[in-house]
């Protein structure tokens, strides 16, 4: 874990409103130059230049609350995320050139409050609305697009540009119409590779984009070593889950045991129940592992995942 600069709450408070808004005659030609120069944060470290949002007829440049560079890490919470209305794209300029900006975060704001907002773990905490993951179209020069993604709405949209470093800032959204809808997908850690030998972190089974949060939902998994020994996991829910998203995580010491059955490939049958429609999904450990988000394995259920 990097070790942080500041307290968080005293770097929310320095960041507030720290979004600086002036007006520009481009609204879609990624040509123009920076608009700021870096800054020093809080504690002498110096920071990387803003993000530069242009929408409409308007540019913002959005210092970073939180940045890892050369000299150190600064990690902060934007108190209160600068809002840029409801402009039908945004276009996203990232001023270090070797960061690369990732799929968007998109946390809604719902009428009842602000929603949770995400950190680098992925984790959203007191989460009120839906979570989406946003593609991003890069135009080349260090600009990238983003269209409406999901339902229409207002959203927390958190930027992460990272290579060698890497730098996060928030702004608030509202979506002037629906986009392309995300699709339901599902990932399972049971099984892992300790040194070529089966072992287990835990259970984790976590399913995002469905249509709605299921009022009753079940998972039963039937794991089997390549030996043919078996057993079946019936998993823990998790409590605090964002609209459309589901989570089971534990019981841990079954998974251990499972791991121990015997030598690899485990296959893994887990039976899914969504308020009282079964869902099933095979995957096989290592074959279905997924690239770069070891030990997970995807899982593909049969019928599919009720989407949006």
């Amino acid at each position: 874990m990097r070790p942080l600069a500041v307290p968080t709450l005293l770097l929310a408070a320095v960041l507030t409103g720290c979004g600086t808004e002036a007006t520009t005659g481009a609204t879609t030609s990624p040509t123009a130059t920076t608009t700021a120069g870096p800054t020093r944060g809080p504690t002498g470290i110096k920071a990387p230049p803003p993000f530069r949002i242009r929408y409409d007829d308007r540019e913002l440049a959005l210092h970073p609350d939180t940045y890892c560079v050369t000299g150190g890490c600064v990690d902060g919470v934007l108190a209160d995320p600068p809002e840029v209305g409801s402009p039908a794209e945004l276009l996203i300029h990232v001023p270090v050139a070797r960061f690369r900006l990732q799929p968007a975060g998109l946390t809604e704001v719902t009428p009842a409050g602000r929603a949770g907002r995400s950190g680098r773990s992925g984790r959203f905490e007191g989460c009120r609305g839906r979570v989406l993951t946003a593609p991003v179209e890069d135009l080349g020069g260090g600009w990238y697009r983003l269209r409406p993604f999901g339902p229409a709405g207002t959203y927390d949209v958190s930027l992460f540009a990272s290579g060698r470093g890497d730098m996060a800032g928030t702004l608030r959204w509202t979506m002037p119409h629906a986009g392309p809808m995300p699709t339901p997908a599902a990932r399972l850690a049971l099984i892992a590779d300790h040194d070529g030998q089966p072992d287990s972190y835990g259970l984790e089974l976590s399913v995002t984009g469905l249509a709605a949060s299921p009022r009753q939902a079940t998972a039963e998994i039937e794991v089997r070593a390549g030996n043919g020994r078996g057993t079946t996991i019936t998993g823990r829910r998790s409590r605090g889950s964002c609209v459309g998203d589901l989570g089971f995580d534990g019981p841990d010491a079954p998974a251990r045991a499972a791991s121990r059955l015997g030598g690899f490939p485990f296959t893994m049958r887990v039976t899914l129940t969504l308020d009282g429609v079964r869902h099933v999904a095979t995957a096989v450990y290592p074959d279905d592992e997924i690239d770069d988000n070891e030990p997970y394995v995807a899982l593909e259920f049969t019928p599919a995942l009720p989407g949006l």
